[in-house]
C-alpha cells in the first residue's frame, strides 16, 4: 500500500464530493468554508492514492469543471463506500448500545401525551435505564430513527407506507373528532359533517400526514369540493388544541386526543371526513429489538388502546 492511500479518509472522498456536486473547486470552497487550497490537495491526494488520470477537467476561461471518466467512477465508488459507512456507524451503535440498558425515543409532538407517563413508570422500575427523549416535527421523525439518532420513533403512517429500511408496529387507527371553542357552542350542529366547516376558519397543523389528508378531503369532498380556511396554522397537535380552547375556531383531531382536552373545548363527532391515520411505532430492520424497547412498546399499546376507549365513551 502506497503512502498517498495509507493517508487517505473518509473526509478526503467527501470533500471530492462536494467539488462533484458544485461542478467546480471554488464553489464548493464557498459553499463549505473550505480553502482552494485544501481541495486542490484532496484531488492530488486521490489521483496519487490510486495512480489514477485526472478527476477534474476544466478549460480555459470557464468556471466549471466536468468530470472525467475517471473522475465519475471514483464518484461512484465514494458514494458507495460513505454510505456503507453510515450504515456500519448506526449499525455499530446500535450493537454498543445492546451491552447498556438504554433507551433512545424519538416522538412528535402530539404523541409524547402517549408517552409521558409510561416512560416514568418504566424508568421508575429501571433506575438505572439511561432514557432520552426527543421531539421531532413531522417531516424529521423517520429520518432521526433511520440514521440511529434514536431507537424508537412514535408517530403516525404516512399514507405512501413505510421507508424501505424501516419497520412499523401498528398501535390502532385515529378516528376523528371536531373540537369546538365553548364560546362557539351553538354555532355547529351536535354531529358534523365537513360541508358545516365549509369556509369556516380553523385551526390546522402546518404539515404532515392529518393536514394532508384534511386538505385532501376537503377537495375531493364528494358533494363538491370545499374551501379549508386554514386560519391558524401552528406545529403540532397540541398547540391545535391550545388555540381552540382560547377561542380561534374548531379543529378536528383524533378521538386519542380527547383524552387530553383542557377547560374551554367542546366535541362534536365527525359524520364524515378523512380515513383514519394509524398510530404505531417505527425501528430500523436491522436493529434487534432490546427487552427494554419490547416492554416500552408494550406498555404503548395498552396504554394506547385504553385511552382510546376513553375517547369512545366521551
Amino acid at each position: 500500500m502506497n503512502e498517498h492511500l495509507a493517508a487517505l479518509t473518509l473526509g478526503d472522498l467527501e470533500a471530492f464530493l462536494e467539488v462533484v456536486q458544485r461542478r467546480s473547486i471554488q464553489a464548493a470552497a464557498r459553499a463549505t468554508g473550505r480553502s482552494r487550497a485544501t481541495y486542490m490537495r484532496v484531488l492530488e491526494t486521490l489521483q496519487n492514492a490510486f495512480d489514477a488520470p485526472e478527476l477534474l477537467q476544466r478549460a480555459r476561461g470557464q468556471r466549471q469543471g466536468v468530470l472525467t471518466p475517471a473522475g465519475q467512477e471514483l464518484a461512484r465508488r465514494a458514494r458507495v463506500q460513505l454510505r456503507s459507512w453510515s450504515r456500519w456507524t448506526v449499525a455499530t451503535r446500535d450493537a454498543l448500545q445492546q451491552l447498556r440498558r438504554s433507551l433512545r425515543v424519538g416522538t412528535l409532538a402530539g404523541s409524547f401525551d402517549l408517552l409521558a407517563d409510561i416512560l416514568m413508570e418504566l424508568r421508575g422500575s429501571a433506575p438505572d435505564l439511561a432514557l432520552s427523549v426527543i421531539e421531532y416535527p413531522d417531516d424529521r421523525l423517520l429520518d432521526a430513527v433511520d440514521a440511529g439518532e434514536v431507537d424508537l420513533g412514535f408517530g403516525t403512517l404516512d399514507p405512501e407506507g413505510v421507508p424501505p429500511r424501516l419497520h412499523f408496529e401498528s398501535l390502532g387507527p385515529l378516528p376523528w373528532a371536531v373540537i369546538v371553542p365553548a364560546k362557539w357552542s351553538g354555532s355547529l350542529p351536535d354531529r358534523v359533517r365537513l360541508a358545516d366547516l365549509d369556509g369556516v376558519p380553523m385551526v390546522v397543523t402546518r404539515v404532515g400526514p392529518a393536514r394532508d389528508r384534511l386538505e385532501r378531503e376537503f377537495a375531493q369532498y364528494r358533494s363538491g369540493p370545499l374551501v379549508l380556511n386554514a386560519a391558524f396554522e401552528v406545529a403540532s397537535t397540541p398547540r391545535v388544541v391550545d388555540m381552540v380552547a382560547r377561542g380561534f375556531g374548531p379543529a378536528v383531531v383524533s378521538r386519542f386526543r380527547l383524552s387530553f382536552l383542557p377547560p374551554g373545548v367542546e366535541v362534536r363527532p365527525l359524520r364524515d371526513g378523512p380515513a383514519p391515520l394509524v398510530a404505531g411505532v417505527f425501528h430500523r430492520r436491522e436493529a434487534r429489538p432490546s427487552a427494554v424497547t419490547a416492554e416500552l412498546v408494550d406498555r404503548a399499546r395498552r396504554r394506547f388502546r385504553a385511552l382510546s376507549g376513553r375517547a369512545r365513551e366521551s
